[in-house]
């Protein structure tokens, strides 16, 4: 991978949380990935109708093509102990700005994913994935992956 094709803008690091449902125990774990050399915005807009305003937030991150990535239905197809060795996005997953250093744990209390939320949405940015795009193949100029949220 050329990094020097990309950008001055794309260096913020990142922590993405990849959620996973055992489908027979149906117990959730949450997989941890730290990301360099992505982009992040946060994006506030204001849309008038008739009378009222609405606002909305939103952030988008571009992440730079990355051979631990895989496409969510292989990367739940991954034995439960290889999976941290790779990353994903799907809806619901989590992408926090920064390099952080939390477990998220779902069965106990101030260490579940909401908790997370809270704690990181205004301090440095954080957003639950709305939609993903994959923007890599033959012919793209700086491959990446697009994570949309809020």
């Amino acid at each position: 991978m050329n990094n020097s094709n990309f950008p001055a803008w794309w260096e913020t690091t990142i922590t993405v949380y990849n959620k996973f449902t055992d489908p027979q125990t149906k117990v959730v774990r949450w997989y941890k990935t730290v990301i360099t050399g992505a982009f992040w915005k946060d994006i506030h807009e204001k849309v008038k109708i008739g009378q009222t305003v609405l606002e909305t937030n939103s952030i988008i991150c571009r992440i730079r093509k990355d051979d631990r990535f895989l496409e969510k239905y292989l990367w739940v197809q991954k034995p439960n102990d290889e999976m941290a060795n790779y990353f994903t996005l799907g809806k619901g997953d989590i992408i926090i700005r920064g390099e952080v250093e939390d477990t998220i744990d779902e069965y106990q209390s101030g260490r579940r994913s909401t908790d997370l939320i809270a704690k990181y949405k205004e301090l440095q940015g954080c957003m639950s994935v709305e939609e993903s795009t994959i923007n890599v193949g033959a012919g793209r100029c700086n491959e990446h992956y697009l994570a949309r949220g809020i």
